[in-house]
């Protein structure tokens, strides 16, 4: 007999923020100040992609101008999507071939069927194995199996799946740009919590941007996270978050918390890293990440006081990983990285940010300061590990 065991997937994220404050916010920006064009066309390497969505009386997301949160969800609630995955369990004594299931969010990105998701949503937690099975959940009920295209569980927690289009009536979302993203913006968040609720819409502002959070599964850190304040909670994962011109500017991804439930800290993966990891995937299948194999930690004055290092900035190496690229190049533990290539490095996050714009086996010249000697030496890149 099969026993179906609900695993409610990885937190999703941000907090909680009221009616009232949104609609005070709401008031007092007269909805405004987010005008100018649409985002960038999107990347050659992604799939076809709607530039708007037209809902009766103007083309949403084509004025330039400021939608209300029921205008957005109006748009583009068809574009989210609720995701069930299965996955393979163990037999034991009792019971015969256990199956467990998770449950997330994620939005349509093409009429050609592809979705975007976090990877931990269609991977079992600790060990990133895949889903069996996929199964995709749309607005209007209708339902649909899905494959998943690949995932990057490193540096981005993002999975691409595909499900036949054909009689699904996609409403793909815009995709809009990260980097633009201001603190203080209201933002819109659709999803499903607990597995439940689906479609379900809250609202609250950008907390902060750049942030550097955790990947779930791996240890590797995602960089340039969007704190956001709109109460989401476990099952969002995987769901868009969108500015009030109704593009999606991240993807809702985790959760801090002390009890477990939303309470105002989330973080979404910036739209701009989801569609370069999108790209890869659908063109390769996979996501190759630059590595130099170092752990390192980043370094201010209060660290150089303290380790008595002769710099106040850079990226202090506190293990050098065996076999890996920095050791053959002759780097040490206790090495500070100032400069690779031409770019001044200040913090060990300026180090995982440039290597995205390399790639494996590429050569790289590292500044770096030993005791009193500043050095230098070449560096050919590795591929990251999926896993530290």
């Amino acid at each position: 007999m099969k026993q179906k065991i609900i695993n409610m997937t990885y937190s999703a994220v941000a907090g909680v923020a009221g009616a009232a404050l949104f609609l005070l916010l709401a008031w007092s920006l007269g909805w405004g100040g987010l005008g100018g064009e649409p985002s960038a066309e999107p990347n050659p390497a992604m799939p076809p992609q709607l530039s708007s969505v037209d809902t009766g009386s103007e083309t949403v997301a084509a004025t330039g101008g400021a939608l209300t949160p029921q205008q957005i969800y109006e748009s583009y609630a068809d574009s989210v999507v609720q995701i069930v995955s299965t996955f393979e369990g163990q037999s034991d004594f009792f019971h015969a071939d256990l199956e467990q299931q998770g449950i997330g969010s994620g939005f349509i990105t093409s009429t050609d069927g592809y979705i975007l998701t976090n990877a931990h949503v269609v991977t079992i937690e600790g060990s990133g194995d895949r889903a069996t099975k996929v199964e995709v959940n749309f607005r209007n009920g209708k339902t649909a199996e899905a494959e998943i295209v690949g995932l990057d569980l490193t540096s981005s927690d993002v999975a691409v799946i595909k499900v036949d289009p054909a009689g699904l009536e996609l409403v793909p979302a815009v995709l809009g740009d990260s980097d633009a993203v201001r603190v203080g913006e209201p933002v819109v968040a659709i999803g499903s919590p607990f597995g439940l609720y689906s479609s379900s819409m809250t609202a609250g502002i950008v907390s902060a941007t750049d942030r550097t959070v955790e990947s779930p599964e791996t240890g590797f850190v995602i960089q340039d996270a969007i704190q956001t304040d709109a109460a989401i909670n476990r099952g969002n994962s995987g769901g868009p978050l969108f500015n009030l011109r109704g593009e999606v500017i991240g993807l809702n991804e985790q959760i801090i918390s002390v009890s477990g439930g939303s309470e105002g800290v989330g973080f979404a993966v910036p739209i701009n890293t989801a569609r370069r990891v999108m790209g890869q995937i659908i063109e390769k299948g996979e996501v190759e990440y630059a590595w130099m194999g170092v752990i390192g930690q980043s370094v201010d004055a209060d660290t150089a006081g303290e380790l008595e290092l002769t710099v106040d900035k850079g990226a202090l190496i506190n293990e050098v990983l065996a076999d890996g690229p920095a050791s053959k190049a002759g780097l040490e533990s206790g090495d500070v990285i100032v400069k690779v290539g031409d770019r001044d490095i200040g913090s060990m996050e300026d180090v995982t940010g440039l290597l995205v714009e390399y790639r494996p086996g590429d050569k790289v010249k590292v500044t770096y300061v030993r005791g009193d000697e500043t050095k230098e030496t070449e560096l050919e890149l590795g591929k990251r590990p999926e896993r530290l």
